[in-house]
């Protein structure tokens, strides 16, 4: 009986799913809603209808100077589309039923929800590509296609569906976003958006910006600092394909050339002596065993293309980046130096071997002299005779007052013209990441916190999975020399004198108030504001800039004592360990401290081998001067103070005792700590 009854009630539950599924669903889980407009009289402004599965209705983003009481309606699926009260429609028509905020629309049986949205004086950028489609390049940031390119400005076109050579991926943990960026690239020079002509053009995504505004802020105080090369910029409403992606900040790419970084091109002096040549397809070689590539953990190594002849003059120009080693590895040409860091070698992105030598011997001999304490390296030769210690101390001062969360680290320009001798650090790049960034955070420090010391105090992470050392960055070497400091301070006073924090803080609201409707659509778009109603999406974008404006005005409060002419440093150094410990406390000369941990930061100090541990802190590195423990208070009698760890070999019976502990872990404890550095590294790598 039992059974009989089971059966039954089996046989119920299928017909009662049978009759679900036999009643009509409600009208937002028809079919997809194919609906398009076109804002102005061109084929290739042709904008979608997005369907926001959250909300479960579709929006419709339109761009400045559109005119909604006359846009021309396209769709599929029916002959005719009713919109609002009762308006029918056929394909071609123009109308006017999308001047509503909020439109429902019927094709055939099914109802749909409209909700429009209109962005305000902020030029638009659409974008065909040749497949139709960005699933290829999403695939492969490296892919290329053609397409075509229209620009509207002030609701007149500007650029009338141009050819582009190509569109493909750009970033690193910008790539990994759902908002990506872009390169773009022109046969000839083009003017965009009523920028200098050029062939290249990056298109920023700023997907971990929802203010749009930190790069330009950075871009701004770098100008007023008169760092040179910085790039031109326009803010604009891109469409790709006929799909709204939000507010991207198109800009000039960082090379060399016309209106960029206008040094000596030895890239064409490789061309010209290698007339015929694919220099492109010619194999890359390496300081390694046979001529191969090492990776990024050998200090000291280098790479290059086997460039067949060489220009008479190799002495410049040159465009490196400092890069994180994760990233080196994929890049073309470029050395680590002595100390541990990576420098890409950006142009002559295919540099020969002679190349690669030169420049890699100067920056050695550089940052040679920085890490040395008198600023002198073995030659007698002090740092300012590399560096034009003018442009590194704003470049410092520019990523320290911004909190940048790679400085030093990644995205960290130099370069070096021909028959100079001097690197100038510039230009400026990638700053989504800064300027209070309230999300993000590294080494367990909020880069929104506007007390703190960051890039002075910085080390650069080389190997992510554990198996390598790391290395101070440029920024940490330089700020340790006070001579350094007394430019640094000097730079900030007379920006002080000059701009001060009041000009940022002008810039900022003043760009707000022209960006408040495209910022408030683009967070709609990327689902920014968290549940904020669609009502108050205005007042939640002036929200997100008002955070930014306040951590410009406190950050300027901490750092006119920071950079006083009392100021004064405490650092810990790990002696021949690993980890990062840093004093993120802004102080002057006779401040107290509490000496901090080994695990003081996401980045803990670790002993030099598994047969050594931690005694505590000196300020000697051999242990001959004052001694500290963790939790002890110091009092800064100097403006340089450095505490150095301290370790001591482990006993015998310490070491068997930790052997056994190994060997009684469990595979799955094994299995956790793999995972757990596995985590790590995709925190590191994409600012989780």
């Amino acid at each position: 009986m039992r059974s009989i009854k089971n059966g039954l009630c089996v046989f119920l539950c299928i017909l009662l799913f049978a009759l679900l599924f036999s009643l009509p669903f409600p009208a937002y889980a028809t079919a997809e809603l194919d609906l398009r407009v076109l804002p102005f009289e061109n084929d290739c402004t042709e904008i979608k209808a997005w369907r926001n599965a959250a909300e479960n209705d579709y929006d419709l983003f339109l761009p400045s100077g559109a005119n909604r009481s006359a846009l021309r309606v396209y769709f599929s699926g029916g002959e005719t589309l009713t919109a609002g009260e009762g308006t029918v429609l056929h394909n071609g028509d123009v109308t006017d039923a999308f001047s509503a905020d909020t439109v429902q629309v019927s094709l055939g049986e099914a109802h749909y929800t409209v909700r429009c949205f209109a962005s305000e004086t902020i030029p638009s950028v659409y974008i065909q590509t040749e497949s139709g489609s960005l699933n290829a390049i999403h695939a492969n940031k490296e892919y290329k296609e053609a397409g075509v390119i229209t620009t509207v400005e002030d609701g007149a076109v500007s650029l009338n569906a141009v050819e582009l050579k190509q569109i493909k991926g750009r970033g690193n943990a910008t790539w990994g976003a759902p908002k990506k960026p872009y390169n773009i690239k022109f046969d000839k020079k083009t003017s965009l958006l009523g920028m200098p002509k050029a062939k290249k053009w990056s298109l920023l995504a700023s997907y971990y910006d929802p203010t749009l505004l930190r790069n330009p802020t950075a871009f701004e105080m770098a100008a007023q600092l008169g760092l040179p090369f910085g790039s031109a910029y326009r803010h604009a409403d891109l469409y790709i394909n006929g799909e709204y992606l939000g507010n991207y900040l198109f800009c000039e790419s960082v090379e060399i050339g016309d209106n960029r970084v206008e040094i000596h091109d030895l890239s064409k002096d490789n061309e010209a002596a290698n007339p015929g040549v694919e220099i492109e397809s010619l194999p890359v070689r390496g300081t390694g065993t046979n001529g191969a590539v090492e990776g990024s953990n050998a200090r000291g190594s280098k790479k290059w293309v086997d460039l067949p002849n060489e220009p008479e003059n190799i002495s410049g120009g040159y465009l490196l980046e400092c890069e994180f080693a994760v990233r080196y590895d994929s890049e073309v040409s470029g050395f680590v130096t002595n100390g541990g860091q990576c420098v890409v070698i950006k142009e002559p992105e295919y540099a020969s071997k002679a190349e690669v030598d030169y420049i890699s011997a100067f920056y050695g001999a550089a940052e040679e002299a920085l890490r040395s304490e008198n600023g002198c390296n073995a030659a007698g030769k002090h740092y300012s005779e590399y560096f034009d210690v003018a442009a590194l101390a704003k470049m410092y001062l520019l990523e320290e007052f911004s909190i940048d969360v790679d400085a030093g680290q990644s995205s960290c320009y130099l370069y070096l013209d021909r028959d100079t001798d001097k690197l100038v650090a510039s230009p400026p790049w990638d700053f989504d990441h800064a300027n209070g960034d309230p999300a993000d955070s590294r080494y367990g420090l909020r880069i929104a916190d506007p007390s703190i010391w960051y890039a002075n105090s910085l080390d650069y992470t080389r190997s992510w999975m554990g198996n390598g050392t790391n290395a101070p960055t440029l920024f940490k070497l330089a700020y340790r020399h006070e001579d350094f400091r007394d430019a640094v301070t000097g730079v900030w006073q007379d920006y002080n004198e000059r701009y001060g924090a009041q000009s940022l803080t002008e810039f900022v609201l003043g760009n707000a108030q022209q960006m408040t409707a495209t910022g408030a659509m683009n967070a709609i778009r990327w689902n920014h504001f968290s549940g904020k109603p669609v009502s108050q999406k205005d007042e939640g974008y002036l929200e997100m800039v008002d955070g930014a404006c306040s951590f410009i005005t406190q950050r300027t409060r901490y750092l006119d004592k920071g950079f006083a002419p009392n100021a004064a440093m405490l650092y810990y150094e790990n002696n021949g360990g690993t980890g990062l410990v840093f004093e993120k406390t802004i102080s002057v000369i006779g401040d107290t401290l509490t000496v901090l941990s080994l695990d003081a930061s996401r980045e803990p100090l670790q002993p030099p081998s598994n047969t050594m541990e931690f005694t505590g802190w000196n300020t000697a590195a051999d242990g001959s001067g004052t001694g500290y423990q963790p939790g002890d208070s110091i009092t800064l009698n100097g403006r340089t103070t450095i505490l150095y760890a301290q370790w001591k070999n482990k006993t015998t019976q310490q070491i068997v005792e930790e052997i056994v502990t190994e060997k009684n872990r469990t595979f799955w404890q094994k299995l956790r700590d793999f995972f757990v550095r596995i985590r790590d590294f995709f925190v590191r790598v994409f600012h989780l």
